[in-house]
């Protein structure tokens, strides 16, 4: 791992030097081409990432129909979480919209670690807290939001995601019509 990446992801773990340098060599970097998979629905989901480059989205099939959850950038984490933390198989797909450079923990490596330091152990709360503030954002702004409130919010907090997506998945992830968003991005 380079002292740049180790550097930056240094930034979001509160952990003393040493102990960022035991925390960080149970990551594993990974590099996926766009279009590849992170995660694949129906396969034992036992690793979460930190995205250090790249773009990817989390998508549920329906019927053969791509329902997208979430779209995550640089600086964030990703995984099917809830079947991460109970070692199940993955409900959902994790696609490379971009080509990206992951850093991959295993459940047991990170457990291993949890078990070692308290502070471990926070750094894993807060990683936690993470996936949940995301997921909980959207959901609440899929229940109160209307679909022009909830655009604005995604141009807000992830200003750069529309012009790294197609149009037709950030509308799927709004849960509107393509023809929907292009009338919204008109009027904002």
């Amino acid at each position: 791992m380079t002292d740049e990446i180790k550097q930056h992801i240094g930034q979001f773990f509160p952990l003393e030097e040493k102990d960022l340098d035991i925390f960080l060599s149970k990551f594993k970097p990974i590099s996926l081409k766009k279009g590849e998979l992170f995660i694949e629905e129906g396969k034992k989901c036992n690793y979460i990432g930190f995205i250090v480059k790249g773009c990817l989205m989390c998508v549920y099939n329906n019927d053969g129909n791509e329902i997208i959850d979430e779209f995550s950038l640089e600086n964030e984490f990703i995984a099917d979480y809830k079947n991460f933390i109970d070692n199940q198989f993955a409900e959902k797909d994790v696609k490379c919209i971009e080509d990206s450079e992951i850093l991959v923990v295993k459940y047991k490596d990170l457990s291993d670690l949890y078990s070692q330091k308290q502070s471990f152990e926070r750094v894993g709360r807060l990683i936690a807290e993470s996936l949940f503030k995301n997921w909980h954002d959207k959901a609440v702004s899929l229940v109160i939001d209307d679909a022009k409130t909830r655009y604005e919010k995604l141009i807000k907090n992830r200003a750069t995601l529309p012009q790294r997506v197609p149009q037709y998945l950030v509308a799927s992830y709004l849960g509107i019509t393509p023809q929907s968003l292009s009338r919204i991005r008109k009027a904002t």
